[in-house]
């Protein structure tokens, strides 16, 4: 599925259903479960929301600067390097894994965390690398210079 150009139009529809309902689904289930919070710390759960707090500010932010380029598959009509997007190539999945991060410790889930590793954070990657190849063959040059400016 590396190819998401030769997906048809019901394969991708699919898809953008799919991946937001994956990171939906640890915070149903963390929503839904007993709680143990701050894993029987509670000293930690404000800690941990502040983490969650900043990912959701930095997803939030990554999705504003996007604009109408905010799409689930890659593809992009424009390099954007302004806001956030002028230190991070992948705000909102680093948003994304800050707030499932506090959100879930905060609420001291297990199975949202062991969820948020073993599925969420290597979707993420996943992600990343398919945006680096596609926006590598559109950009080139301008976006291997911007590669060497950026963290993840």
């Amino acid at each position: 599925m590396a190819d998401f150009k030769a997906l048809s139009s019901n394969q991708r529809f699919a898809l953008s259903v799919v991946v937001p309902l994956l990171y939906f689904l640890p915070l149903a289930v963390a929503w839904f479960s007993r709680k143990n919070f701050g894993f029987g710390h509670p000293e930690l759960v404000l800690p941990a929301l502040v983490v969650g707090g900043m990912g959701l500010a930095i997803w939030i932010s990554g999705m504003v600067f996007l604009g109408k380029s905010l799409a689930v598959l890659p593809g992009a009509d424009t390099l954007k390097t302004r806001g956030v997007y002028r230190f991070l190539r992948h705000p909102i999945y680093i948003g994304i894994n800050l707030t499932l991060f506090g959100l879930l410790f905060a609420c001291g889930s297990v199975f949202g965390l062991v969820y948020w590793i073993v599925v969420v954070i290597p979707l993420n990657l996943y992600r990343a690398r398919q945006e680096e190849k596609a926006l590598q063959e559109k950009f080139g040059a301008a976006y291997e210079t911007y590669t060497q400016k950026t963290w993840f």
